[in-house]
């Protein structure tokens, strides 16, 4: 009975050592060391791995001091170039262009081109604010860009023109910008430039649009007139 004893109890030994913290410490889950971290980094405070420092960026394992070109500064972001450009330069890759602003334009806060906007009655042509020409019954919108203009209520840009839109008799004005500009009203239908009333045979009532006709219940369509099922 000893013997079995000694045996059990060796090789529960055993098998407490194998669960010690010294034989986790071995297992590839193991952190990153401090003498493992490149200069001018820093260790995750959670997870493994490590951080360049702000102001620097990751490149073949080491961490390299990001240079600034002149009118930029840091974004201390990890992605990127770690820079920017300040308000009036725009990023031409390594360095940062002052904006030229033509006449009758200001200056915009994004980064992309052409960094400027016209004023309010000129519009972008060829990196240079030209005015705007509007017809007459049309407005300014805020485009910017050709055409900054829009057509008042009933009337439609031809060219570079308003041209007045002629509503029959039972249309309306649409606010659609394309088609005929108009909408026969409900009971009629568009005929040509005109608005011509649906006729309806017996056992019959206006569909949803209001511009056709459906058979009632236990009636079915035939040619014009609507029969018993």
């Amino acid at each position: 009975m000893s013997i079995t004893l000694r045996v059990t109890g060796s090789l529960l030994s055993v098998a407490l050592f194998s669960f010690t913290p010294a034989a986790r410490s071995e297992t590839p889950f193991s952190k990153i060391s401090s003498t493992q971290v490149p200069k001018n980094a820093t260790l995750k405070s959670y997870g493994n791995g490590w951080d360049c420092d702000p102001g620097y960026r990751e490149d073949n394992n080491a961490c390299e001091a990001v240079v600034i070109p002149e009118n930029a500064y840091p974004t201390n972001m990890s992605y990127g170039s770690g820079w920017a450009c300040e308000r009036g330069y725009l990023d031409a890759g390594p360095k940062c262009v002052a904006i030229k602003l033509p006449a009758n334009s200001y200056m915009l806060n994004e980064s992309y081109r052409p960094g400027w906007r016209c004023d309010r009655g000129y519009e972008s042509v060829a990196d240079t604010c030209v005015a705007v020409v509007v017809p007459k019954h049309g407005y300014l919108n805020d485009s910017g860009y050709h055409p900054s203009w829009n057509c008042e209520r009933g009337y439609r840009k031809i060219g570079d023109d308003c041209t007045h839109i002629a509503v029959p008799k039972h249309g309306y004005l649409s606010d659609r910008s394309y088609g005929k500009g108009w909408k026969c009203v409900r009971g009629y239908k568009t005929k040509g430039d005109t608005c011509a009333v649906v006729e309806m045979p017996q056992n019959a009532y206006l569909s949803d649009r209001g511009d056709s006709w459906q058979c009632a219940h236990e009636f079915q369509r035939q040619g014009s007139i609507c029969v018993l099922r």
